[in-house]
């Protein structure tokens, strides 16, 4: 891997949303935002998409997408067009040579409307030559049970979270849970616990995964406890 490629790679990881705590999830708040692929070849193009979500689950609002200087004093390189909620980025067919110095990457904010006022994020956009995918969630289990459809809880209780990714995930790869129903214990790791309220309920149960590279995947699943 060339320098300038991992100094891209390097900042598409760094200069996106942070992990929203559980407890932000109280108001409306960005958990993610993905890009599809999340590195686009020289005159490509990606779907951008914004993850919003509070303690009733994940939300669609209106969004408002603009590039903005990844580097103080660098034009950015391409351009993005809003198509609704969503956007799509377009990459220059010629990177412009921006010095040594300087990776491959424009910066593009999304800003979404909530009822608590405007929440923006930041998502970095690496411009290479090579074919990239994000990861996906091919299962998740709850006390070692398929939730897939969702999951039936006692109150009080606890049960251990995971999930499985295709590919599956490096030690690169960083995690979020999400839950209004319990105290996720240690909840940026894979697996973890929630511990359950002693009350009957339901809510979601939302996952984000960043495998170190770009690459994201979310999951949001039902809980009940009863």
């Amino acid at each position: 891997m060339s320098r300038l490629l991992a100094a891209a790679l390097v900042l598409a990881t760094a200069a996106c949303t942070d992990f929203a705590t559980p407890n932000q999830l109280e108001a409306p708040t960005i958990i993610a935002v993905v890009a599809d692929p999340p590195v686009v070849a020289p005159g490509a193009t990606a779907t951008l998409s914004v993850v919003v979500a509070d303690a009733t689950g994940v939300l669609t609002l209106p969004a408002t997408w603009a590039l903005v200087q990844a580097y103080p004093g660098v034009a950015p390189m391409g351009t993005v067009a809003a198509d609704g909620a969503d956007a799509t980025y377009t990459a220059p067919a010629v990177v412009p040579d921006r010095g040594e110095s300087i990776p491959p990457v424009d910066a593009i904010t999304v800003t979404v409307e909530t009822a608590d006022g405007p929440r923006t994020a930041l998502k970095a956009m690496p411009v290479l030559p090579m074919t990239t995918a994000n990861p996906t969630i091919t299962a998740i289990t709850v006390a070692d049970v398929d939730a897939s459809a969702g999951a039936m809880l006692a109150p009080g209780a606890s049960a251990m979270l995971q999930i499985t990714t295709d590919p599956p995930a490096t030690a690169d790869a960083r995690y979020a849970w999400y839950s209004p129903v319990g105290d996720i214990k240690q909840y940026q790791s894979n697996p973890c616990e929630l511990v359950l309220d002693d009350k009957s309920m339901t809510g979601p149960l939302i996952v984000v995964v960043r495998d170190g590279a770009g690459g994201v995947a979310w999951k949001q699943v039902t809980l009940t406890v009863q």
